[in-house]
C-alpha cells in the first residue's frame, strides 16, 4: 500500500459544519453556539456507529483552535486545521474510552486538563466509547467534567447512552445521532465515486446504501470494496454488489418465496442444499425473510413508492406476485411462524436441521396456525354445541343442563392437531426460559380442550413435579400472553392413564393419529 494511501472512510471524512450530512439538528445548533462564543464545556454523542459522532468532534476542535476561531467556519488551511485534518494535532487528544477505562486513566486526564493548550486556543478531549469507562473511574471525572478549566472541553461519544452514568450525562450537553436514511447515503456515495471519476449504475448506490443500514462508514468501506472489485472498468454495476456484498439475500429469497407458492418438496430440498453450500447462515436467512415480508405487507396496503419501501423496482415487482398469491391473514400467519422459528433456530443446538424442518412447514400455510385461532376456534366449536344440545333437549331440565356440559367439554383431538401446535409454541418459550423445565413438559401429550383450557397429560412422576414446584405452573403462565390475547386460556395438567399413553388416549378420546412432520 503507498504510504500516501487512504482509505476513503479518511479521505472523504467531512471537514466542515456543512460536509455533515443527515445531523442537520446538531451542526446547526452547535455552529450558531460557537458563532456567538457560547462554547459548552462538555457535549455528549450518542448513537449507532459510523453515523459522524468523532468526525463532528474533530470538526469542533477545529473551529475552536482555528487562527480565526472559534468560529463556525474553520479555515481548514492554518496549522491548527491542517494538524486536526492529518490526524497529528497537538491539543486535541482522542481517548479510546474501550482501553482507557480504569481510575488510573482518568487521573491522568484530570493531571493533565490544568495544562495549557501548546498552540490553540482550547485544550479538546475526545473520548470515544465512554460507555466502557468504569464508574469508578466516572465518579472520579464528575468534579473536572462541571468545572474544567475555561480552556478545556470534553466531547464524549457514545454508541449506548443509557451505559452512560446520569451523573454525567447531566454535566453534558446531551445530542443524539440518527442513523442515516438511505437517500443521504446515496448523496455521500455518489458524491465520492464523482470525485474518483467512477462510473455507477443508481441501483448498485441503492444497493450499497441498503446494505449499510444507516452507517455513513459501512457504506464507504462497502464502496471502497467495490471500487477494488471493478477496478479495470471503473463502472460499478448492481450485478457486482450482489456478487461482492451479496445485497440483501433477495435471490434467495425470491427463490424460497417461488417454492412456497408452488409448495415444492422437492425443490425446497434442492434449494437448502444450495443454500447452505453457499455459506448462508440460517439466522442471517430468516431476518431476511422477516424484512421483506415486512415489505409485501406494505404492498398490500397499497404502498408503491420504491423510496418508502426501500427496495428496487424489480424486487417490488417480483414481491408482488408473492404479495397477491397470499391473502392478508395467511401473510400474518407466515410473518407470526417465522418470527417464532427464527427465535428457535436462534437457541438451537443444531440450527441447521431445525431451521431446515421448520421452513419447510411454510411450503403450506394450513399447518400455520396461531395459537388465539385455535382457542377461538375451539370457544366457537362449544357455543354451535351447546346451541345445538340446547335445541334438542328441554333446557328446564337439569337432564338437559348435564347433557349439554357432557357435549361441550368432551371434545376429542382435532384431525390437524391444533392444540398440538399450539402446545409446541409454548414449549418453544419455555425451552429459551428453563431447558429443564422444557425436558419434563415436552413428554407432556394435549389431549383436549375444555372451553379454552387445553389439558395435557403427564406422565406420573412429572405431573407430581408440576404440583409440588410452583416455578413450572409460573413459567407456564409466563408463557401464554405471549400467544394467545384471550385472557382465559390456560393450560391445565393431568395425570397419563397407565400403559401405552399415546395409544391408550387415541382410544380413548378416538381420535386420529398426529402426523408428526406438521408438528
Amino acid at each position: 500500500m503507498s504510504e500516501n494511501y487512504k482509505v476513503i472512510a479518511r479521505k472523504y471524512r467531512p471537514q466542515t459544519f456543512e460536509e455533515v450530512i443527515g445531523q442537520e439538528h446538531i451542526t446547526k445548533t452547535i455552529s450558531k453556539s460557537i458563532a456567538q462564543n457560547k462554547v459548552a464545556h462538555a457535549y455528549l454523542f450518542s448513537g449507532a456507529h459510523g453515523v459522524g459522532k468523532t468526525s463532528l468532534a474533530r470538526i469542533i476542535a477545529k473551529a475552536l483552535n482555528c487562527v480565526n476561531g472559534p468560529t463556525d467556519h474553520p479555515c481548514g488551511v492554518c496549522p491548527s486545521c491542517t494538524q486536526i485534518e492529518n490526524g497529528t494535532p497537538l491539543d486535541v487528544i482522542e481517548i479510546d474510552g474501550a482501553s482507557n477505562r480504569g481510575i488510573e486513566n482518568i487521573r491522568t486526564i484530570i493531571e493533565n486538563v490544568r495544562i495549557s493548550p501548546v498552540a490553540g486556543k482550547y485544550k479538546v478531549y475526545i473520548i470515544d466509547e465512554v460507555h466502557q469507562i468504569t464508574n469508578e473511574a466516572f465518579n472520579a471525572l464528575l468534579k473536572t467534567l462541571e468545572e474544567p478549566p475555561a480552556h478545556v472541553v470534553f466531547i464524549l461519544a457514545t454508541t449506548e447512552a443509557d451505559r452512560v452514568l446520569p451523573t454525567i450525562r447531566s454535566r453534558c450537553q446531551q445530542y443524539t445521532f440518527k442513523s442515516l436514511g438511505i437517500e443521504d447515503l446515496e448523496k455521500i456515495l455518489k458524491g465520492i465515486l464523482d470525485k474518483e471519476n467512477i462510473k455507477y449504475d443508481e441501483e448498485a448506490i441503492f444497493l450499497i446504501a441498503k446494505q449499510a443500514r444507516g452507517s455513513v462508514r459501512d457504506s464507504e468501506t462497502i464502496l471502497e470494496k467495490m471500487i477494488a472489485y471493478t477496478t479495470d472498468k471503473k463502472h460499478i454495476t448492481s450485478e457486482d454488489v450482489n456478487a461482492v456484498v451479496g445485497g440483501n439475500n433477495f435471490s434467495f429469497v425470491k427463490e424460497f418465496f417461488d417454492i412456497m407458492m408452488l409448495s415444492d418438496k422437492k425443490k425446497y430440498f434442492e434449494f437448502m442444499k444450495n443454500l447452505f453450500a453457499e455459506s448462508v447462515d440460517p439466522r442471517t436467512f430468516m431476518n431476511s425473510i422477516i424484512e421483506y415480508l415486512r415489505v409485501v405487507l406494505m404492498i398490500k396496503s397499497s404502498i408503491d413508492d420504491v423510496k418508502l419501501l426501500e427496495i428496487t423496482e424489480n424486487e417490488r415487482d417480483d414481491l408482488k406476485v408473492f404479495a397477491n398469491h397470499y391473502n392478508d391473514d395467511e401473510i400474518e400467519r407466515i410473518l407470526d411462524y417465522i418470527l417464532s422459528a427464527e427465535e428457535r433456530v436462534r437457541s438451537a443446538s443444531n440450527p441447521r436441521t431445525i431451521f431446515e424442518m421448520r421452513m419447510l412447514l411454510l411450503l403450506n400455510t394450513d399447518n400455520l396456525i396461531r395459537p388465539v385461532d385455535i382457542i377461538s376456534a375451539d370457544i366457537q366449536q362449544m357455543h354451535v354445541q351447546s346451541e345445538a344440545v340446547i335445541n334438542e333437549y328441554d333446557t328446564t331440565s337439569v337432564a338437559a343442563e348435564n347433557n349439554i356440559n357432557k357435549k361441550q367439554y368432551d371434545v376429542p383431538l382435532n384431525p390437524t392437531d391444533k392444540r398440538q401446535i399450539f402446545y409446541n409454541k409454548i414449549l418453544s418459550f419455555i425451552e429459551t426460559e428453563s431447558p429443564t423445565i422444557y425436558s419434563l413438559l415436552s413428554q407432556g401429550n394435549p389431549i383436549e380442550s375444555k372451553g379454552a383450557v387445553l389439558i395435557v397429560a403427564l406422565p406420573d412422576h412429572i405431573f407430581d413435579m408440576t404440583q409440588s414446584d410452583k416455578r413450572i405452573n409460573d413459567l407456564v403462565a409466563k408463557a401464554i400472553p405471549r400467544f394467545t390475547k384471550n385472557k382465559d386460556v390456560a393450560i391445565q395438567f393431568q395425570r397419563a392413564v397407565e400403559g401405552n399413553m399415546i395409544d391408550k388416549l387415541k382410544t380413548r378420546l378416538q381420535a386420529t393419529e398426529v402426523d408428526e412432520s406438521s408438528l
